[in-house]
């Protein structure tokens, strides 16, 4: 089994951005303490003439071609918002899928924290 490459908290605002190719990248966005947003953008250009210190920016893309979103649990596609973006929940575990292959698996990590009894 591959090693883990990082999370994503319901809890703040911290974005997940993983790239899967050809500039795309794929960014978990969280909506609500609940529900995030699976959506896709690409680099945008730099002039070679800038500073490397200039800030990354991105353009948002839709769902590239081929990428799906399975809900693991029950094997059905995600809820799909369009051609923007796909809707998930903490509470599934899902399947990022580009053309058949699976590129990410996202995992509910079900951890409870427990408080002692003053």
């Amino acid at each position: 089994m591959q090693p883990f490459s990082g999370t994503f908290s319901y809890k703040n605002d911290n974005l997940y951005r993983r790239l899967i190719g050809d500039d795309v990248h794929m960014v978990m966005e969280r909506l609500d303490p609940n529900i995030a947003k699976i959506r896709f953008e690409v680099q945008h250009p730099v002039a070679e003439d800038t500073q490397a210190e200039a800030p990354i920016i991105y353009q948002p893309i839709q769902i590239p071609e081929g990428v799906t979103l399975i809900v693991a649990d029950f094997a059905i596609p995600a809820a799909r918002i369009g051609n923007d973006f796909f809707i998930v929940t903490w509470i599934g575990n899902y399947l990022v899928l580009r053309g058949g292959n699976v590129l990410f698996r996202i995992f509910n990590q079900q951890s409870q924290a427990i408080q002692l009894a003053e």
